[in-house]
């Protein structure tokens, strides 16, 4: 009877693995490679012991002497053989390297050169005859641009704290225009917004 438990153990973990092979050709998830470890599934399936939850399902039926003495042995022999045996299948698996990920600093640079190198692809391709004519355009390419020309575009905190210090500096002198007359205070209001969404953006370490 054990031996029937641990095989549909087994035979879960395998089930869970080819379905979701499939199922990822139908969805989007974010490690789309191939999975060609069989050994996982099987350790997953070894490792699932029966206990508490036996006990108390036996427990719950009437006339319960033979089913607690069949639970008993099924969890003695998956403490004793399953337990015991587990660190040694473990140490004959070969587990995947889960640290393939670029560590966050290199990720952002990589994603904003990626970001800058495509949007400037487009630019050149759609917008070329009018980038020189415009501020925000031609203000964005040579962003990019940098981005592109920097070895390392990551920000550090403190130049995040620099260019904090300048935003609040133009806070406050748009305090100053306030008082001008001559100015709308609508207008005035439009620029601290502008300001407070930079600040808000660079303080939550982009």
């Amino acid at each position: 009877m054990k031996g029937v438990f641990i095989g549909i153990h087994i035979l879960c973990a395998y089930s869970a693995v080819v379905i979701t092979q499939i199922i990822k050709h139908f969805i989007k998830v974010a490690d789309g490679r191939r999975y060609n470890n069989v050994g996982i599934p099987l350790i997953l399936g070894w490792a699932g012991m029966c206990g508490v939850l036996s006990l108390a399902v036996a427990l719950s039926f009437p006339h319960r002497n033979l089913v607690l003495y069949m639970t008993f042995i099924v969890i003695l022999v998956t403490l004793i053989v399953q337990g015991l045996t587990l660190p040694f299948l473990i140490k004959q698996i070969t587990f995947p390297n889960y640290n393939e990920h670029l560590p966050n600093t290199e990720a952002k640079t990589f994603i904003r050169k990626e970001l800058a190198r495509i949007a400037l692809e487009y630019m050149e391709t759609h917008y070329r005859e009018g980038i020189t004519n415009s501020f925000l355009l031609q203000n964005q390419k040579d962003i990019w641009q940098f981005q592109l020309d920097t070895p390392k575009c990551s920000t550090t905190a403190e130049v995040r704290k620099k260019y904090i210090a300048i935003l609040h500096y133009q806070r406050e002198y748009l305090a100053q225009l306030n008082k001008n007359p001559q100015l709308n205070e609508q207008i005035i209001r439009s620029f601290k917004r502008q300001i407070n969404l930079k600040e808000e953006k660079w303080e939550n370490n982009y």
